[in-house]
């Protein structure tokens, strides 16, 4: 009797809505035989009864869900709403000192005009002559991540002996990029946010008119130059040298990057080779700890 009357409840429920009232539908099964087990419908179901549109009952699946907790092996489901793999990157484990980038900003400048100019002599065609495309390999120049950004990780910071100033020195070989190639990276990005139009367009027309500027030139029009992009800068070229505190503490040696042994051959086998007009910026290849000062 009970089968009958459900049956011509849902079929009236169906021809009216198109789905029928799942809670009223099933609301007299709770205790009925094989039926015990599933608990009540309505709360496992998370109100299928009171949606709209075409689905009728389907509502909102967030809240046609949120019930489905408790329901046998689907209690580690606790909705469909709040999943997802997203979420914030991870922080940089080695943060720039940022209080730091003022005593390195003129000669990062200066280390950034010789390896670009090292590097521009490497653009094919394709590159030299378009302006948006030197504007992608000028920013690169800062992406230790990249090819073109990797010197970065050469570089150390170490202060001089009366502590009046903070010092570049070149290694022969890459390191890790911690705390203070961290450091130098943000004096690039400082340096490039206020020469790179400038540079770009300084490129693009040397490109055009095939009358390239060798390493000095292109240092003085970033760096040193009294009308250079970035020669007033906080702590550029051409302004005054800022004070290093006296309780300002130094920072960590320098790491050498450590290779797989097989690309440690291949790094040993492969000569370096510099394009730089500035001899003084070659490393002393012998020793990783010999280093030399950047001016």
């Amino acid at each position: 009797m009970r089968v009958v009357l459900l049956t011509s409840v849902f079929s009236l429920a169906r021809t009216q809505d198109g789905m029928p009232d799942m809670s009223s539908m099933m609301g007299g099964m709770g205790g009925g035989g094989g039926m015990g087990g599933m608990g009540d419908m309505a709360s496992m179901m998370g109100g299928m009864g009171g949606g709209g549109g075409g689905m009728g009952g389907m509502g909102d699946l967030a809240s046609m869900m949120g019930g489905m907790g408790g329901a046998g092996g689907m209690g580690g489901m606790p909705g469909m709403g709040g999943g997802g793999g997203g979420g914030e990157p991870p922080p940089e484990p080695f943060p720039a000192v940022k209080s730091d980038v003022k005593f390195i900003a003129c000669s990062t400048c200066k280390a950034l005009a010789r390896k670009l100019h090292a590097e521009s002599s490497k653009w094919g065609p394709a590159i030299t002559g378009s302006e948006e495309a030197i504007a992608g390999k000028v920013a690169e120049m800062c992406d230790t991540a990249s090819d073109a950004g990797s010197w970065i990780t050469e570089y150390d910071m170490v202060e001089s002996s009366d502590g009046k100033r903070i010092d570049l020195k070149r290694h022969s070989q890459k390191g890790e990029c911690e705390v203070e190639c961290n450091t130098i990276k943000q004096a690039c990005k400082d340096v490039l946010q206020e020469a790179d139009i400038e540079v770009t367009s300084t490129l693009y027309k040397a490109f055009k008119k095939k009358k390239l500027l060798d390493a000095k030139a292109l240092t003085a029009k970033m760096c040193t130059s009294d009308d250079a992009a970035a020669a007033n800068m906080d702590g550029g070229c051409a302004a005054k040298r800022p004070k290093i505190p006296k309780n300002r503490k130094a920072g960590p040696a320098f790491k050498a990057k450590v290779l797989p042994p097989d690309m440690s051959k291949l790094d040993a086998s492969e000569p370096q080779s510099s394009n730089d007009a500035d001899d003084k910026d070659k490393p002393d290849p012998p020793k990783l700890d010999e280093a030399k000062s950047e001016l």
